[in-house]
């Protein structure tokens, strides 16, 4: 259990870097591959809401409440060297992407699929000119290749930070799409959360809501807000 071993939090420019770092007592804040904890001059707002991470903390650290912290400093320590193996393994998790995988009853969650699918697979389908398969069988599906060559080209062009945070968000979702739809602002945290709990949601419908639902509901919320303030501007 870590204590809290600091007494102020605040943000410093570095000009020769054009980045701001941040600082408790004065010391940078650095990632757990040892380098500063820098965000560029044109995401100050980053710097000031991991500032407001580490003040937030009372006693005892709690590293869940640290995500943007956290995810700030995979995309710094990421080796780039393994790009390439990281959207490789997002392009196999398409082919079983939760919102390609329609339930076919109960009529409440059909419904919600509707609401909260369809509009993203439109989207992609549109905005990329692909082809996404769709299926309410539980064998397994397979994407068009070209599907995949026209999205992971897409991805490719994501820097560090943008490529860790659709990271992110495809494993906290279960879906490359919601997470693809994230990254590029077509659904707000909310919407997304929502898309990736239908199935909660239908269950929370039928039979009401359990203290394990919303906590972790929150969770989703909170790790894809991460993510959406990464590419906010």
């Amino acid at each position: 259990m870590l204590k809290r071993f600091w007494k102020q939090v605040s943000i410093q420019s570095n000009p020769d870097t054009q980045t701001y770092e941040i600082l408790l007592d004065k010391r940078p804040l650095k990632t757990p591959g040892g380098s500063k904890l820098t965000v560029p001059y044109s995401k100050k707002h980053l710097a000031l809401l991991i500032a407001g991470e580490w003040e937030s903390q009372n006693h005892v650290l709690r590293q869940h409440s640290l995500p943007l912290t956290s995810l700030i400093s995979i995309s710094i320590d990421k080796d780039v060297n393994v790009k390439h193996d990281v959207i490789n393994r997002l392009l196999r998790y398409f082919d079983n992407d939760t919102i390609c995988y329609h339930e076919p009853y109960p009529d409440s969650l059909v419904e919600l699929q509707k609401k909260y699918w369809l509009p993203i697979l439109d989207w992609v389908q549109n905005t990329y000119n692909v082809e996404i398969k769709t299926t309410d069988k539980i064998s397994g599906l397979k994407q068009p290749e070209n599907t995949k060559e026209k999205l992971k080209n897409i991805i490719e062009n994501f820097d560090s930070l943008k490529l860790s945070g659709f990271e992110r968000a495809t494993m906290i979702s279960k879906s490359f799409l919601i997470g693809l739809a994230l990254v590029e602002k077509k659904l707000s945290v909310e919407e997304a959360s929502k898309a990736s709990s239908i199935e909660m949601n239908s269950q929370t419908t039928r039979w009401g809501e359990l203290e394990a639902h919303g906590i972790e509901n929150e969770d989703v919320k909170r790790h894809l807000g991460s993510v959406a303030c990464t590419v906010m501007f």
